[in-house]
């Protein structure tokens, strides 16, 4: 019969808690194994003893090739296509009576220059907690949101591969640079997937089935008001190879003019949001549906649905996303009321030479409609002749490939 090793059975409480966000980690039965838990079980990151200090990283390198309508193809370095190039630190100490305490410190970097990824030296994750078998954890610090896991996307949200990222995100090009969700409105937000200032609470894994978190950050931009910048929580239930899990995050823009002649405030956007995965070890299928809600007189909202696929089949993995994004009360980039959507699609496989080195290809399209202006890949959009407005309509097209060696 099928069964966990020593050393995922932690990793199950870790994921289902706080690791990966309520991260999804089915519980094996007699009939399957669930591949998603397999593969995280293979991340160093994840792989904790009792007493544990662990020195852990990924180097992920890789070509894209990119185009878009109206414009010319061009092949570029890439930098994390499959997992980001990081470097973390994980320790923990047993206090006794199933007290650990836990930190974690995790920087992210560009493979191909070696450059860090943000000004802040530890930009992935700098927290410290305490976790308990009985009573749950608490963590402090710049961590992972309490959202819809980040498996719901079969490309795990990397910040490349992604078109969950690029269009789930909002991110949209504009006359004074890429913005999120600028079509809804001054100050409208995003899902933030890293918080800091934050704590959070997991509960601990004697709930059976039904696991929840819950986050609390402060207002992170230097102004005085809000108070708060994100706040919300997430509440799953796990049975054998069914997962389903619904968030609600409320996050808070630094102040902006929403009116004219009006002071500048902050917006809050609410994001609700559901999601199912089933994964019964020989297939993985997702979807999830979001809304992004700015609570500003006139401003619009936005859907997104999204679909996913993982088929491995021995050392071969096949991947597939299909993402769309649909507005209300939306506005161009002159302030004009218009109808703004995208659709998004990305394929991928991977091939392991290894439990930790793989190769891989992706193939991916963002198409928008209307006043869309989504990019994909950091690809810029064309520009209007003799402006600095991006052109609508466009479809931007990236394939990649690269490797990857976790260690």
């Amino acid at each position: 019969m099928p069964s966990l090793s020593p050393g995922q059975r932690p990793l199950r409480r870790a994921l289902l808690c706080t690791a990966f966000a309520v991260a999804f980690a089915p519980a094996a039965s007699a009939q399957t194994v669930p591949y998603l838990m397999t593969r995280m079980a293979q991340l160093p990151e994840y792989g904790r003893g009792a007493d544990a200090v662990r020195v852990y990283g990924t180097v992920d390198m890789g070509a894209m090739y990119a185009t878009t309508d109206h414009a010319g193809g061009r092949w570029q370095a890439q930098s994390g296509g499959n997992y980001s190039s990081k470097l973390g630190l994980y320790a923990s100490e047993d206090l006794g009576g199933g007290l650990k305490a836990e930190i974690k410190l995790e920087a992210g970097f560009n493979a191909d220059n070696g450059a860090q990824q943000a000004s802040a030296l530890f930009n992935r994750e700098s927290w410290i907690g305490l976790r308990s078998s009985t009573w749950g954890t608490v963590r402090v610090g710049n961590q992972i949101n309490a959202m819809l896991p980040l498996l719901i996307d079969p490309f795990m949200l990397v910040n490349t591969n992604s078109v969950y990222t690029w269009i789930g995100g909002g991110a949209m090009q504009t006359p004074r640079g890429v913005g999120a969700n600028t079509d809804l409105g001054p100050g409208a937000g995003t899902l933030p997937v890293r918080v800091p200032k934050s704590i959070t609470y997991a509960t601990p894994g004697a709930l059976g089935p039904v696991s929840a978190q819950f986050i609390y950050a402060t207002n992170s931009s230097g102004a005085n008001e809000p108070k708060v910048g994100t706040r919300g929580g997430v509440v799953a239930y796990n049975r054998g190879p069914f997962y389903l899990a619904a968030s609600l995050i409320q996050t808070w823009s630094s102040p902006v003019t929403v009116s004219a002649g009006l002071p500048m405030q902050s917006v809050r956007t609410d994001i609700p949001s559901v999601g199912a995965i089933f994964d019964n070890g020989k297939l993985v299928l997702s979807s999830s549906y979001a809304r992004m809600q700015p609570k500003a007189a006139q401003a619009g909202e936005a859907s997104l649905v999204t679909l996913g696929a993982i088929l491995p089949q021995g050392r071969l993995t096949w991947r597939a996303s299909a993402v769309y994004r649909d507005t209300e009360r939306a506005r161009d980039n002159a302030g004009r009321p218009a109808d703004s959507s995208a659709l998004g699609l990305m394929l991928g496989a991977d091939y392991d030479l290894s439990r930790r080195t793989a190769l891989y290809a992706r193939a991916g399209s963002v198409r928008n409609f209307g006043a869309s202006t989504i990019i994909l890949n950091s690809v810029a959009l064309p520009l209007v002749a003799g402006s600095a407005m991006p052109q609508t309509g466009i479809e931007t097209r990236t394939f990649s490939v690269g490797m990857y060696h976790h260690f």
